[in-house]
């Protein structure tokens, strides 16, 4: 049996992609019309005041809503759904408090959302777990499954297993709610133009148009984007319960696609890696002063604090993201694995080693600029950043010697990290941190 379906209890739910559209019970016909209000409160809080305050009870109320479909279909979420959940709710609710990541948070959580809800379907590539194709489930979660089943929402709420009696009677509830719908423009259109026209009508239906201007024009735009929103929302859970759409990447076609595309040969990736390693090191070599003088505390003699600091600072964080790159292309596309070739790992670990060198430097510059002049969250964010590199390059070494999920881990490590500049109030605690430092000359 499925392992999805030993954890999820999903014995009774077709496999994913089946032919023909999925039978549908009560549970269905509910939430699709609570995603109609959950796609309106996502709008709304888009377009209204306090939105810090109102993403974070609209993050509650999403997770409260995914979790009660699950259950109305007697689906237990998957163990590490649970996890994802936390990081949600982590970066959500003290957004409603403070924030030093602003809109980079808003859209990592509404990543983290759409990857939760399928992970807690039971509906990731790798066993319903985190694993090497997490790029694929992202994919999977915030495009294929969503726009796939984009129409879904509409096909439960007027044709899924309901009687005919019941059908006849939504489908007059339907054409009622659609007549009001259209209306709504044509009004908007008419009676200003009837007020202008004659002063009585004017006197009568002065509130009643400047209500219609301030609050129906508003509420009408809203639902137009709402609608849209829902159905985007809905097809998502929906499809994750019941595997519609979600078999467009499947581990074994992945895992022979990634074997298709290892033709380079093993000699011309150490060929480059040895170029690339030698040239960091030609770098180290000639600049070896300059670079390590930071760990003694002392700075070259023509550089103050700032420009010592900053000069390099950036460039050497781009240098372990495109280490990162290469390494991660040279494990992709050479023929053999870097554990069974041992040139190959051993260039591999080179450039980690010298790639954690190079960050290693730039950290000592950062830290000698903030022992001078004190911190502020534009020098934590890359530090932290440059922190999850380091130790992306040390599970590199490590996967050398020894298997480990290392996709998984570094992405949950990242997670943890991202949730921790939510969670902390940074900016308060730099400031803090700066008055204290300050008051004893420790800083200028």
């Amino acid at each position: 049996m499925d392992e999805r379906n030993q954890e999820g209890g999903r014995n009774c739910l077709p496999a994913a992609n089946t032919p023909h559209f999925p039978e549908c019970g009560p549970a269905d016909r509910m939430f699709a019309v609570v995603y109609l209000l959950v796609g309106y409160g996502f709008i709304h809080i888009c377009s209204s005041w306090n939105f810090e305050r109102n993403l974070a009870v609209f993050t509650i109320c999403y997770a409260v809503v995914v979790l009660a479909y699950l259950w109305g279909k007697k689906i237990r979420p998957a163990r590490e759904s649970w996890f994802w959940l936390a990081v949600m709710l982590a970066m959500g609710l003290p957004y409603a408090f403070w924030s030093v990541l602003y809109v980079l948070q808003v859209w990592t959580l509404i990543a983290v959302a759409a990857y939760w809800t399928l992970s807690a379907s039971g509906r990731l590539i790798g066993s319903g777990r985190t694993s090497d194709w997490v790029l694929f489930d992202g994919c999977n979660a915030m495009i294929v499954v969503p726009f796939s089943n984009f129409g879904c929402q509409v096909r439960v709420l007027w044709s899924c297993t309901m009687q005919e009696g019941d059908q006849k009677k939504m489908g007059k509830a339907g054409a009622i709610l659609l007549g009001i719908v259209i209306v709504l423009p044509a009004l908007l259109i008419i009676l200003p133009l009837l007020v202008r026209a004659d002063a009585g009508f004017q006197h009568l239906m002065s509130g009643l148009t400047e209500y219609m201007t301030d609050h129906l024009l508003v509420t009408f735009l809203r639902i137009c984007f709402a609608v849209p929103t829902g159905f985007y929302l809905f097809g998502l859970v929906f499809g994750g319960i019941h595997g519609e759409n979600t078999g467009h990447f499947r581990e074994e076609t992945l895992a022979e696609k990634r074997k298709s595309v290892r033709k380079v040969p093993d000699t011309a990736v150490c060929t480059a890696l040895v170029i690339i390693c030698l040239v960091y090191c030609l770098f180290i070599g000639l600049q070896g002063n300059y670079l390590f003088s930071a760990f003694a505390g002392v700075i070259p003699e023509t550089f103050t604090y700032a420009e010592y600091a900053r000069r390099g600072f950036f460039e050497l964080c781009q240098i372990g993201a495109w280490n990162l790159l290469f390494v991660a292309c040279a494990g992709t596309f050479s023929r053999s694995d870097g554990r069974e070739h041992k040139g190959l790992g051993f260039l591999t670990g080179c450039l980690s080693v010298l790639t954690f060198l190079l960050l290693a430097t730039a950290v000592s510059k950062m830290g000698m600029y903030i022992s001078v002049y004190g911190l502020t969250v534009l020098r934590i964010l890359p530090l932290v950043f440059m922190l999850w590199m380091g130790l992306v390059f040390v599970c590199i070494l490590v996967h050398q010697k020894k298997e480990f999920p290392m996709v998984r881990f570094c992405v949950m490590a990242g997670a943890v990290m991202f949730c921790l500049l939510c969670i902390l109030p940074v900016e308060h605690w730099t400031e803090l941190y700066n008055v204290w430092a300050r008051a004893r000359g420790l800083i200028v």
